[in-house]
């Protein structure tokens, strides 16, 4: 595992100014109300560089502690959808850490064949890696979305998944510290809740790795030549998901012949 080695240096960086002012512009290229705090982006980017010199020597001390979260509830894809805002300083951290850790997950915790929620992937990849396998006779898809992927982790669990591979304790103890003033560890609207969900369905991953499948965020799909084997990968995917405190969403899952654009449509 690249996390040992690498691992001791990676608190560095996430306290550099130079990573700090990195995760600022990221977060500053997604729309965004403000957190509990009322600081908006435009407030928060006057005397930018001075506000991420401190937010540096706080990290890199011990002394930064998350502020408040604001939660919102909406409705989306027929159902209740409650998020948290962090401020947008507590942004810049989970980002700047999410910046850190990943290319670690990249290396050593992320199947070839995942591609959501991390660099390099988004649904065109998962449409062609999906098209190569229907095109190669592989007609048949076990196609299981996982329900409530984020819902059920608790704190040592979710801090536990990043430690599997990172071996840095200093960030693992501000992971904690961050996960620990949220109202669930992987709250929606948390900068780091696309890395840990990933990171909790890995172990799943690695029980079915030895089929032809494709996951994008929480949608896997099982490629196979007749409609028996795709219902068996089907139950193994099912049972591979109750090992690990998850279950299939009945009304989203199936087994079936689709076409790659058929496949993994938002809502």
């Amino acid at each position: 595992m690249s996390g040992g080695p690498a691992g001791h240096s990676l608190m560095r960086q996430v306290t550099d100014p130079s990573a700090l002012k990195r995760a600022a512009r990221q977060c500053m290229g997604r729309t965004g109300s403000p957190g509990a705090d009322g600081m908006t982006w435009r407030a928060y980017r006057q005397d930018l560089t001075g506000r991420l010199a401190d937010l540096s020597r706080r990290l890199a001390d011990g002394s930064w502690r998350p502020a408040p979260v604001r939660t919102v509830c909406f409705d989306a894809w027929g159902k209740r959808m409650t998020v948290v805002i962090p401020t947008v300083e507590d942004r810049i951290v989970h980002r700047a850490l999410r910046n850190a850790v990943e290319p670690v997950l990249e290396h050593d915790a992320y199947p070839r064949w995942m591609f959501g929620w991390h660099r390099r992937a988004g649904r065109p990849l998962a449409v062609a890696a999906a098209a190569a396998h229907l095109t190669a006779g592989r007609t048949w898809v076990a196609d299981i979305d996982v329900a409530a992927a984020s819902r059920g982790v608790g704190l040592d669990q979710a801090v536990g998944s990043v430690a599997r591979f990172v071996h840095d304790g200093t960030l693992l103890g501000l992971l904690r510290r961050i996960l620990a003033a949220l109202p669930d560890p992987l709250a929606p609207g948390s900068g780091l809740n696309p890395m840990l969900t990933n990171l909790r369905m890995t172990p799943v991953d690695q029980l079915i790795s030895t089929r032809a499948v494709v996951r994008l965020t929480d949608n896997y799909t099982l490629f196979a030549t007749t409609r028996a084997e795709a219902e068996a990968a089907a139950a193994e995917l099912t049972d591979a998901l109750a090992a690990h405190g998850m279950r299939p969403a009945p009304a989203k899952s199936k087994v079936w012949q689709p076409h790659p654009e058929d496949l993994y449509a938002a809502g």
